[in-house]
């Protein structure tokens, strides 16, 4: 079985690593290490009282009980540094604790109870990659990376102003103290940022000499006799052997302004992001509502369908499924109206399917707290009704109402409406800034535009090269039946069903590729009844007939290789000119070629039947690279996401 969650001992107030036979520290005297050691080992506060930084980030190595980051938050808090809002902190933690134990820590830590309130309530399982917490509404920003230290920091690109070489000693944890971690603290490190360790070991300081830091010794923190710090000196180049070109993301002075053209879950979350760095947002709709087009369901399923080995795909479902959670909770909306987390039953519709399951299940990828296999007995004790299938559980999943979430996030004096407007064209101003001409042929300007109006983002002359296809969907909508007991949990097999909500259930959906119709017909509703007999054959025979439901028709927008298209706007003609070596050469390395953009305009669209778990996450990522912040996504996975990508695969293929 592989180890997830750190193994603890308690001995006389101090906590053990069982793995590493090393203590995490002193809960009587950490505190006071932690800020000796690390903030004042970084001159942090003297640094931002000078206000020498127009930001903050800072990294750390060994997340551990958290107790660096709260003493850093309330440091921060407690200096006059309104220039420094929206400070982050990126840390990795390859064997994070649990929430109960660290929950059993943080309790023996009552000076920091503001911030560990806020910590534990966003604490996610144990999911590999990368987590962003947010703090006192934006204020303070938290990226936890899980796994390990060298790989995490390989996968960023952030640029740091302070590190926090932690985790267990180098006699005890060499594998963490490597020549990489060393290359990668410096290749992210700043010109004249610094680092603070308690290690004093040769190697250690020889290493990161040999890196470009000056390092200094220093006297240790009580009976320690030396620590190091150390001030970069001879800065890398930010790049990587990874980084390509044609996804390099832009760097732009922070926007006053932005226009959102689409108000549904990718339009919505994206304006929260942005207004909560207190950007200006207009979010524009051609509706009379928000959350009327593939976002308008009454209830939508929130969970990630998981490969059956680690892919960038299900790292940002489960990562974007933990974010959204955070964002639930933040926005207070897991009350069983706007959202519940209710878990979610995949159930194993084939024998291909069960195979499938049962290879995640024994993979040991995952804790039972993000998935477990369940028997049909099991599934049908949990569903409230009979399953005739093996099933995954997702105890931490549920189901969303689209507009009721996107109704709390948008409730925000930064973000004006404006609906029943439909943009018809996009333009760059002199001043290279954006105006957008509606149908009443009333302007609208602003630093950006952000579309994230789903396959009406190709009716745009910038984006018509766009890989986008609508795809049809119907959901059925049907009273309760009081002579059975209620569903518990929502069950998703070929289509879903939600629990009620006020007294009705939600359930489908068709998947109508070539079939544009919006009409709401009884042929669709039959099949819907079919996937749920198929699905809880006793549920459905309970349900009334076909045509007295109700239904609603949305269209979702889908990519060739099923992952959205979030990012900066290409310029499709001249990507086609300026990369078209990758025709005859797709290894050909390009010197000096950063790609021609449509500067200012950016992309998040392509969420196909997922945005409930990837609409907020990637919003956060689009908001932090337009703020030329730490991103919460791994580089990988931004480049995946990239609108410019099926551009440079036309080309490798050889295509016009």
């Amino acid at each position: 079985m592989k180890q997830h969650h750190a193994r603890l001992a308690w001995s006389e107030g101090t906590l053990l690593s069982e793995s590493f036979g090393d203590f995490y520290c002193s809960l009587a005297d950490g505190i006071a290490e932690s800020r000796y050691v690390f903030i004042d080992g970084n001159k942090l506060s003297e640094r931002c009282n000078e206000k020498l930084m127009s930001d903050l980030t800072i990294a750390e190595t060994g997340f551990g009980t958290g107790s660096n980051l709260l003493c850093t938050l309330d440091t921060l808090n407690q200096l006059p540094t309104p220039h420094l809002h929206g400070a982050h902190f990126i840390s990795t933690e390859l064997h994070p604790l649990t929430y109960i134990d660290l929950k059993k820590v943080l309790t023996q830590q009552p000076q920091f109870q503001h911030y560990a309130k806020q910590l534990l309530e966003q604490y996610p399982p144990y999911i590999q990659g990368m987590h962003r917490f947010i703090f006192d509404k934006g204020r303070f920003y938290l990226t936890l990376c899980i796994g390990d230290a060298a790989t995490s920091l390989q996968r960023i690109d952030s640029a740091i102003d302070a590190w926090y070489l932690d985790g267990f000693s180098p006699a005890k944890n060499p594998a963490m103290w490597s020549q990489e971690l060393f290359f990668h603290v410096a290749r992210l490190t700043k010109n004249n940022g610094t680092l603070a360790t308690y290690a004093a070991a040769s190697f250690v300081r020889k290493g990161l000499a040999e890196e470009g830091f000056d390092i200094k010794k220093r006297p240790g923190f009580g009976k320690k006799r030396d620590m190091l710090s150390g001030t970069m000196t001879q800065p890398k180049t930010a790049t990587t052997p990874t980084k390509l070109p044609w996804f390099t993301l832009p760097k732009i002075k922070k926007p006053r302004s932005a226009i959102i053209i689409g108000a549904g879950l990718a339009g919505c979350s994206t304006a929260e992001a942005l207004a909560r760095r207190g950007i200006k947002v207009q979010l524009i709709d051609r509706c009379n509502d928000i959350c009327q087009e593939a976002s308008g369901n009454r209830q939508g399923a929130l969970y990630a369908k998981l490969p059956t080995k680690p892919t960038l795909g299900g790292e940002l479902h489960l990562c974007g499924l933990e974010y959204t959670l955070r964002l639930l909770g933040t926005y207070q909306c897991l009350d069983n109206q706007t959202a519940s987390q209710c878990g979610v039953l995949q159930l194993a519709m084939s024998e291909k399917e069960a195979t499938k399951q049962n290879a995640i299940a024994d993979s040991g990828d995952y804790s039972s707290d993000v998935v477990s296999l369940k028997s049909a007995t099991e599934a049908s004790q949990i569903a409230g009704t009979p399953i005739a299938h093996q099933a995954l559980f997702f105890p931490r999943a549920g189901w969303v109402q689209p507009k009721a979430f996107c109704e709390k996030i948008t409730d925000h004096p930064k973000i004006q409406l404006t609906l029943s407007t439909t943009i018809s064209s996009l333009t760059q101003t002199s001043d290279q800034r954006w105006a957008v001409l509606d149908h009443n042929n009333q302007m609208h300007a602003a630093d950006i535009v952000i579309v994230a109006s789903a396959a009406h983002a190709k009716e745009f002359e910038q984006l018509n090269h766009l890989p986008i296809k609508k795809i049809r969907g119907q959901v059925s909508i049907s009273q309760t039946d009081d002579s059975q007991s209620e569903l518990q949990t929502v069950i998703c097999g070929e289509g879903y069903i939600s629990p009620p909500l006020n007294n009705l259930y939600t359930f489908g959906a068709t998947f109508d590729l070539h079939d544009q119709s919006p009409q709401v017909r009884e042929a669709d509703h039959h099949s819907n009844l079919s996937m749920i007999s198929n699905a809880a054959s006793s549920f459905a025979r309970h349900l009334p007939p076909p045509n007295h439901w109700n239904g609603r028709v949305g269209y979702r927008c889908s990519t060739p290789d099923y992952l959205p298209i979030a990012g900066p706007a290409p310029v499709a003609a001249a990507y086609f000119e300026q990369y078209a070596k990758l025709r005859d050469d797709k290894n050909w390395r390009f010197k000096n070629a950063p790609p021609e953009l449509h500067k200012g305009l950016y992309l998040n669209v392509g969420h196909g039947s997922k945005g409930l778990i990837t609409a907020p996450l990637i919003a956060e990522y689009l908001a932090s690279s337009i703020c030329s912040e730490p991103l919460p996504i791994p580089r990988e996975i931004s480049q995946a996401l990239h609108p410019a990508r099926f551009i440079i695969k036309s080309l490798i293929k050889g295509k016009k």
